[in-house]
Formats: structure tokens, C-alpha cells, sequence
């Protein structure tokens, strides 16, 4: 091969390597903001949050999550991790309660993590994306202090 034809070559992988990461990005179906419908959704025991805005990004890091959530009782609540769906715990920041969260993939359209406290496994939650990509359910049990709560939350694409 010619010098200038390895040039080439190396000059056109580094244009499309972030554009097959912006791809591979904007094709997962769980990429984006969505906002939770609180009617729609259940909690057990309850009481339902007020709203809850949740933020998937794709990056080279792995999955970038970033929540927003108002309580029941109006307290605000940012949380943020970012982690790969290898079935191994990242870091949780920003909870009174879960401190780790380990994901794994299950297909295109669903995960399943595991929501860790000092190393135990605490709580379990799956989400699943609508067919149509319009619908995001995600259902969970966690107990923490002897308290167990489940819910099934709905939330929908804001973008």
C-alpha cells in the first residue's frame, strides 16, 4: 500500500468512528428525555412522585442516565450515573437509598439492572421501550429500612 493511500485510510476512520458512535446512539431506542406520565403509573405503596424526567445518552462511556424527579413531599431530587450493560455496578449518585446500579441488555428494546446498596442487591428494575418508541414502562421493586415498594412507572419521549 502507498503511504499516502494508509494516510488516507487512517484519516477516513477517524471521521467515521464518531459518526457510527452518534449512530449507534441515535439508534438505541432508550436514547433521549423522557417524562414520566404520573396517572398512568402505579406505586406500592405509594405516594407517586410529582414528576419525573429521566435522560438516557449514549456515549463512548457507556449509557449516561440523568434523573430529575420532585417527590411527593416537593423535594427535589437529581440523580446521575453512567454505565454499560455488562451486568457490573457503577456508581449511583444523588439517592438516599441505591448507591450502585448494575444493567444488563436483554434485547434492542429492554434492559434489566439491579439497584445495589454497600454491595447488596436491594432492588430489581427492567425498562422496556414501546415497539413505536413512544413509551418507555419501567417496573421495579426495591426494599430498603424493611420497606418494600413496587411500582410501574410510564413515562413518555419528550425527544
Amino acid at each position: 500500500m502507498k503511504p499516502w493511500n494508509s494516510s488516507v485510510l487512517l484519516a477516513g476512520l477517524a471521521f467515521s468512528l464518531p459518526c457510527l458512535l452518534l449512530a449507534q446512539s441515535a439508534s438505541d431506542p432508550i436514547n433521549g428525555t423522557w417524562a414520566l406520565n404520573v396517572a398512568m403509573s402505579s406505586y406500592e405503596p405509594g405516594p407517586a412522585p410529582q414528576s419525573d424526567t429521566r435522560t438516557w445518552e449514549v456515549t463512548s462511556d457507556g449509557v449516561r442516565l440523568t434523573i430529575h424527579l420532585i417527590a411527593a413531599n416537593g423535594t427535589a431530587i437529581n440523580e446521575t450515573t453512567t454505565y454499560k450493560r455488562d451486568g457490573r455496578p457503577y456508581a449511583f449518585t444523588g439517592s438516599s437509598v441505591v448507591d450502585a446500579l448494575a444493567v444488563t441488555r436483554i434485547n434492542a428494546r429492554e434492559e434489566r439492572g439491579n439497584l445495589m446498596s454497600h454491595g447488596k442487591v436491594i432492588g430489581r428494575v427492567t425498562a422496556t421501550v414501546s415497539k413505536d418508541g413512544k413509551t418507555l414502562t419501567m417496573t421495579g421493586t426495591v426494599t430498603s429500612s424493611g420497606r418494600t415498594e413496587r411500582d410501574v412507572r410510564i413515562y413518555e419521549r419528550q425527544r
